[in-house]
């Protein structure tokens, strides 16, 4: 398994037995490398219009997309979590179901320590405008909790 993450998440990843590579210019073709060539399949959690290899502005309409399916070679082997629009135009399979089913799973995971969500901060309702602020960033460093 391959994934893109920032020095905050890469060394959790690689325990688990994750190559990693970082985010930023050249990251499709250090993919491309790690992977040995084409990759079998990619999930999306890419922000809306976000892009995984920065370098690339000339990027069309997807934000990540367009690579991932340079990547995998066809739209049916990806699968996004978060840029529905994107993914409708250009082929690829969509999620936003809730997988209750799993939930017995995920639960044993978390308490394996194998499956983590990072929260960066938590927020009171009156500083929702310095939250919003914060994930329009992209790198807010974790999920942002509002709690009322």
């Amino acid at each position: 398994m391959i994934a893109t993450a920032g020095p905050t998440r890469a060394a959790a990843l690689e325990e688990i037995g994750v190559q990693v590579t970082a985010y930023g210019g050249g990251m499709t073709e250090r993919v491309r490398a790690l992977a040995g060539g084409r990759v079998d399949r990619a999930l999306d959690t890419t922000p809306a219009g976000g892009r995984i290899d920065r370098a690339d502005q000339s990027s069309p309409a997807g934000g990540s997309l367009p690579a991932l399916i340079e990547l995998t070679g066809d739209p049916n082997r990806v699968l996004t979590v978060s840029d529905f629009a994107a993914a409708a135009e250009l082929g690829v399979r969509i999620t936003a179901e809730l997988r209750y089913d799993q939930m017995d799973e995920f639960a044993r995971l978390a308490g394996d320590g194998i499956l983590v969500v990072p929260v960066a901060r938590t927020y009171t309702l009156d500083q929702i405008q310095e939250a919003a602020e914060l994930s329009q960033s992209r790198r807010p460093g974790g999920k942002l909790i509002l709690v009322p």
